[in-house]
């Protein structure tokens, strides 16, 4: 059954180009000490805000994590709102890319039952407080995770430079790596054994279990 699965989302990879609602994600991420200061940054240049929610992803993959290894992601979101999003790494060194295919989905639980059913067996948990600003054809958003506090700038590669600027950042200090990355350095510096990015991780941690 897991076979299948995968070979079934290598097929459809093959196929992403020819298909009209695949997206190129182009992205950038920094860390920030004082989301305030933020902010304060894109009240002051009319940014528009969408909102903040709690945001839940569930990462898929095999119990060998197949998908892992040849650059695929696979999760459901909740939060804004509920998608199933398949995501293919695409290599580069100054920005994230990533190519994928998003739908919104009516029942997380149920698409889930489906997912662990095709042999997706191993979930692993990701947990933040996200809010979402627009400005200058961008998608800007803050947020807070168990690790630190991070700002992600999407868009064309012109228009997140331009953003960047403008919000006082700078584009060296970028981070193009994955909050997963992220969390298995700082879970492997601090001594967290914990693969899933939760806030009751620090707390068990602070409190010595």
């Amino acid at each position: 059954m897991t076979q299948y699965a995968i070979l079934k989302i290598e097929l459809n990879y093959d196929m992403l180009h020819l298909m009209k609602n695949v997206n190129r994600e182009i992205e950038i991420k920094f860390e920030i000490k004082n989301p305030n200061l933020i902010r304060k940054a894109l009240k002051n240049l009319k940014a528009k805000f969408f909102g903040k929610v709690f945001e839940k992803t569930i990462r898929f993959d095999t119990p060998n994590d197949d998908l892992a290894k040849i650059g695929k992601f696979l999760r459901i979101k909740t939060g804004f709102k509920n998608v199933i999003t398949l995501k293919r790494k695409i290599e580069s060194k100054k920005f994230k890319e990533r190519e994928e295919i998003e739908l919104e989905i009516s029942d997380p639980e149920k698409m889930e039952i489906i997912l662990k059913n095709l042999g997706f067996t191993k979930a692993r948990i990701m947990e933040k407080y996200r809010e979402k600003w627009k400005l200058n054809g961008t998608e800007i958003v803050i947020d807070k995770l168990p690790m630190g506090n991070f700002i992600e700038i999407e868009g064309r590669e012109k228009s997140i430079k331009k953003v960047v600027n403008l919000l006082g950042l700078d584009f060296k200090n970028r981070l193009v790596c994955t909050y997963w990355d992220l969390w298995k350095d700082f879970t492997r510096k601090k001594g967290i054994k914990n693969e899933n990015i939760v806030f009751s991780a620090i707390k068990r941690h602070k409190n010595g279990f």
